[in-house]
C-alpha cells in the first residue's frame, strides 16, 4: 500500500521539477513566498491618499511584478539549453537582468515624484538638507548593503583569477567555443582550464551594481529634501513609506542577481574528473582517481545557496507585491482610528 503511494510521490515530484526546474527563480520562489506568510504583518504602508500614493502603488505591484518576470525568464533562458554555454560567457547580461528592473523602477519613480506638489518658491531656502539616508529603513538598507558587498567581492574575485588559454586546453566541464579572451580560470593548478570567469562574464554585474547605487541614492537623496506643502509628521510618514518601498525593490533585485551570480560561480567548479586506471606505483593500482576544481570546496555551497538567494529575492518581490495591494486597500489610519472611537462610544 505505502509503494504505489511513494511512487506516486515521486513521479509527481519529478514532473514539477521538469515543469519547474530548481534553476528558474520562480521555483524557490513561490515556495518562500508561502514560507513568508508565517509573518503577515505588512512590511511597507502607503500615504493615505495622493500622487505619491499612486507612484508607490504602481512601483510595489508593476515594478515587483517585472523583477520576478525578468529573473524567471532569465533564469529560464538559462536552464532551456541543459546548462550549455557556447561562448563561455553568455550570461553575462542575465545575471543583473533583475537588479537592471529594479533600477529602472526606482528610476521611474523618482522621476514621478518630481511631480509631487511643492510649497511656496520662498519657503523652500528655510528646508534643511537632509542625508540621503534620512528616511530609509535602517536594517533593510543595511541588507541592501551587505548585497551589494557579496556581488562585488564575487565579481572583482571571478575578474582576477581569469586567464586566457591556449588552443590545446586541456578544457574541462562546460567546454565553450575557444577565445582568447580572459574567461577560464584554472582547473587544479596547471591541470587544465574552466570557462565562465573573468571581465567578459563580470563587468556588466559590476557596471549594474554601480548604476543601481546611484540611482538609489540619487531618488532618495532627492525626495528626503523635496519641500512639501504638508505637516511636519505627515511629511515624514510619506518619505518613510516612499523610502521603504524603493529600498526593498532594489533589494529584491540585488538578491535575485547575487543568486544569479552564485550559481554560476559555483556551477563552474562543481566537478569531479575520473582518470580511469591511473597506476601510482608497481605494488598499488587506483582504478580511479578523482581530481577536483580549483576551488571545488566552494563551488558546490556557493551553487546550492546561490539556487536559495535567488528564491529569497523573488520572494520578497512577491511579497512586497502583494502588501502594496494589501496597504492600497486596507482602510486609511485616520479612517479606521474613527471608526474605533465611533464603536467605544456605542
Amino acid at each position: 500500500m505505502i509503494d504505489p503511494i511513494l511512487n506516486f510521490i515521486r513521479s509527481l515530484s519529478s514532473g514539477v521539477r521538469e515543469f519547474l526546474p530548481l534553476e528558474v527563480a520562480i521555483t524557490f520562489g513561490l515556495v518562500l513566498f508561502a514560507v513568508s506568510w508565517v509573518r503577515p504583518r505588512r512590511i511597507v504602508a502607503l500615504p493615505d491618499s495622493g500622487f505619491r500614493r499612486t507612484v508607490l502603488l504602481w512601483c510595489g505591484v508593476g515594478g515587483c511584478l517585472l523583477i520576478v518576470a525578468v529573473a524567471t525568464l532569465t533564469s529560464a533562458l538559462a536552464t532551456a539549453g541543459g546548462g550549455s554555454d557556447v561562448s563561455g560567457f553568455d550570461g553575462w547580461w542575465r545575471r543583473p537582468a533583475p537588479l537592471v528592473a529594479a533600477i529602472v523602477v526606482v528610476a521611474v519613480a523618482g522621476l514621478a515624484l518630481r511631480s509631487v506638489p511643492l510649497t511656496a518658491p520662498g519657503t523652500r531656502a528655510l528646508a534643511p538638507r537632509r542625508r540621503w539616508n534620512a528616511f530609509a529603513p535602517g536594517l533593510w538598507l543595511w541588507a541592501v548593503r551587505f548585497s551589494a558587498v557579496l556581488i562585488a567581492v564575487t565579481a572583482l574575485w571571478q575578474i582576477l583569477i581569469a586567464v586566457s588559454a591556449p588552443p590545446e586546453g586541456p578544457f574541462f566541464g562546460d567546454v565553450a567555443r575557444y577565445t582568447t579572451l580572459p574567461i577560464y580560470s584554472h582547473f587544479n593548478g596547471s591541470f587544465g582550464y574552466l570557462a565562465g570567469a573573468g571581465w567578459p562574464n563580470h563587468l556588466a554585474t559590476l557596471a549594474t551594481l554601480l548604476a543601481a547605487a546611484g540611482v538609489l541614492v540619487w531618488v532618495l537623496k532627492a525626495d528626503a529634501n523635496r519641500p512639501e506643502a504638508l505637516p511636519a509628521a505627515t511629511l515624514k510618514t510619506h518619505r518613510d513609506a516612499t523610502a521603504r518601498v524603493l529600498t526593498l525593490i532594489v533589494l529584491a533585485g540585488l538578491v535575485t542577481t547575487l543568486g544569479a551570480v552564485w550559481m554560476h560561480v559555483g556551477s563552474t567548479s562543481t566537478m569531479t574528473v575520473g582518470l580511469d586506471e591511473r597506476w601510482v606505483s608497481a605494488e598499488v593500482s587506483y582504478p580511479q582517481l578523482y581530481i577536483e576544481g580549483g576551488f571545488s570546496a566552494l563551488s558546490y555551497p556557493m551553487n546550492v545557496t546561490g539556487y536559495l538567494l535567488q528564491g529569497v529575492g523573488v520572494a520578497l518581490a512577491l511579497r512586497l507585491a502583494v502588501d502594496t495591494v494589501r496597504a492600497a486597500t486596507a482602510r486609511p489610519a485616520a479612517a479606521a482610528a474613527g471608526a474605533s472611537v465611533s464603536a467605544a462610544a456605542r
